[in-house]
């Protein structure tokens, strides 16, 4: 797992910055539209068992915490999980906190109504063992909603690399000082770094057991390209919802 320990490391590193960056957000407009994102696909207006797979610095503790949800939040870092308990505490948010790798889960079958996940899984190594894990433990008529991106398919993707917005990246030092080239790095041996998704997604969910899976894409995050070789519509952002 020699691979888990250097992804592990640098999001130990970005831990804090990381946090000032999702406090920025939840104190902005934002809080409300995560709800509404979330609410479209999930009654939020009952109590749940709620798992946030990846938590980082608590975004969606801080967010569902204190509205009667029994939140249960893991992530594979300390750094990270000091970061989200601080987060909810000052924000009077309760959950629960454990230190956990999201692709081999320390849960029964059938723990939780909802599993959320936020700019994860483009960074695991087995994300395959992820979703069947998270299906895993989600309850019969359980969902799972997972908010992520082809952050780094333009490594490898021609259509992607050529389009210049979706060949963006970060500033090599982001606002906590840390050298970002060090994920760049990493992503050239993950494996989602070289799949096209949302539709590796939908097939794995479905092949791994779900009643249903749906994708869509956030708005202005597609890129039409016509080229020789045909028309192409480039998802850069998705969402992704399976029913267990």
């Amino acid at each position: 797992m020699e691979l888990l320990a250097s992804i592990a490391e640098y999001w130990s590193m970005r831990a804090e910055g990381y946090s000032e960056s999702v406090n920025r957000n939840l104190d902005s407009l934002e809080s409300g539209s995560w709800l509404r994102r979330i609410s479209k696909y999930s009654d939020l207006g009952s109590p749940m068992r709620i798992l946030d797979a990846g938590t980082g610095p608590g975004f969606f503790p801080m967010l569902l915490g204190g509205q009667g949800h029994d939140v249960t939040a893991i992530d594979c870092t300390e750094a990270m999980l000091r970061e989200s308990e601080r987060n909810c505490r000052e924000r009077g948010a309760e959950a629960r906190f454990l230190r956990m790798d999201a692709q081999d889960l320390d849960f029964p079958d059938g723990s939780f109504d909802l599993v959320l996940s936020r700019n994860l899984i483009w960074n695991l190594e087995r994300p395959e063992r992820a979703y069947r894990e998270w299906l895993r433990v989600l309850a019969p008529g359980g969902r799972m909603i997972v908010f992520d991106g082809n952050h780094y398919l333009h490594l490898y993707d021609r259509d992607y690399s050529e389009n210049s917005r979706l060949a963006l990246e970060h500033p090599r030092v982001n606002i906590d000082g840390v050298d970002t080239w060090i994920i760049r790095e990493i992503a050239r041996d993950l494996p989602l770094s070289r799949e096209r998704r949302p539709q590796w997604d939908l097939g794995v969910l479905m092949e791994a057991g779900a009643v249903s899976v749906s994708a869509e894409f956030e708005p202005g995050e597609t890129v039409r390209v016509d080229s020789p070789r045909g028309t192409v519509f480039l998802p850069d952002r998705f969402t992704i919802c399976a029913v267990k």
